[in-house]
C-alpha cells in the first residue's frame, strides 16, 4: 500500500476553511479548519472541534451521495489520518467556480432580499434553485454575485448541456439529503453545494456537505442544527456541542 506523507508539505490549495495536499498526480487530502464566517452576521472565528465534525458529517454525505448513484469527489469511503492529521482522500478536479444553492423554506437572504415576496419559514411549492459566483466579497464589495442560466452560458462558465446536467444534480442531491434529514426528524431548509469535473469530464459533487452548508432545523422545535447557531450569536460552546448534535442524529442514528 503507498505510504502517504504531509507533515513539512506546503499545501497545495489553502483557504479560511481548507487545507488541501498533493499526495500524488491524481490523489490529494482534504482537510478542514475550524474557521466559520457569517457576513450577515460580522461574525467571524475559528471554533475548535467544529472542523472535526464537519469532516465527519461530510463524509458521511459524500457515502451517501455514492450509495445512490452520485458521482463525487472521494477516493476512499471512511476518514484517514495521515501525519497525525485527520482528512479525506479525493481525486484531481477542475472546480466549477459555482455555489449551487436550492431552497425548500425561506430563510437568510431570500427574506432579507425580497421580504414583499417571502416570509420567514415559508414553505415553496417547487425548491428554488439559486446560482452564485464564488467570489471573495473583496473583489467588488459583493459576497458570491448571483448568476442566472443565461450569464453561467454566455459567459462560459458551463456550457448549456453542462448547466442542464448541474442543475439536475443539485435537484437530485437536494432530494436525498432532504429525505434522509427528514427521516431523522430534521427538516432541511436550504443547502449549497459545490461541483467540479473530474479526469473524465464528469460533473462530481465536490469540496463538503456539513452543518456549515446545510440549513436544517429540528422539526418539531425549531432549533437550529446547523451554522445559523453561529449566525445567532450563540456561544462557541454552544455552536460546537449544536454541531455534535447534528452528528449525534445523522450519522450515528
Amino acid at each position: 500500500m503507498e505510504k502517504y506523507f504531509v507533515d513539512g508539505k506546503k499545501p497545495e490549495i489553502e483557504g479560511k476553511s481548507k487545507k488541501i495536499y498533493k499526495l500524488d498526480k491524481n490523489t490529494f487530502f482534504m482537510c478542514f479548519k475550524p474557521h466559520l464566517r457569517s457576513i450577515t452576521s460580522k461574525r467571524e472565528e475559528n471554533i475548535e472541534g467544529t472542523d472535526k465534525e464537519r469532516l465527519i458529517a461530510n463524509m458521511y454525505f459524500m457515502n451517501l451521495l455514492e450509495s445512490k448513484g452520485i458521482k463525487t469527489q472521494i477516493k476512499s469511503n471512511k476518514i484517514e489520518n495521515i501525519d497525525g492529521v485527520d482528512g479525506i482522500k479525493v481525486k484531481k478536479i477542475k472546480t466549477i467556480p459555482i455555489e449551487f444553492i436550492c431552497r425548500y423554506y425561506a430563510s437568510g437572504s431570500i427574506v432579507r432580499l425580497y421580504p414583499s415576496l417571502v416570509k420567514e419559514g415559508q414553505k415553496f411549492k417547487t425548491p428554488l434553485y439559486k446560482f452564485d459566483l464564488k467570489q471573495d466579497i473583496k473583489v467588488s464589495g459583493v459576497d458570491d454575485p448571483t448568476l442566472n442560466e443565461n450569464y453561467i452560458v454566455g459567459l462560459e462558465l458551463l456550457t448549456e448541456e453542462q448547466f442542464i446536467k448541474a442543475k439536475a444534480i443539485l435537484a437530485e442531491v437536494g432530494e436525498i439529503i432532504r429525505e434522509d434529514l427528514e427521516s431523522k426528524k430534521i427538516k432541511l431548509v436550504d443547502m449549497k453545494m459545490e461541483l467540479g469535473f473530474d479526469e473524465f469530464g464528469n460533473i462530481v459533487v465536490i469540496d463538503e456537505i456539513s452543518q456549515d452548508c446545510i440549513r436544517a432545523n429540528d422539526i418539531n422545535t425549531g432549533k437550529s442544527l446547523t451554522k445559523d447557531a453561529f449566525r445567532q450569536l450563540k456561544s462557541d460552546k454552544e455552536v460546537l456541542e449544536i454541531y455534535k448534535e447534528f452528528n449525534r442524529r445523522v450519522v450515528k442514528n
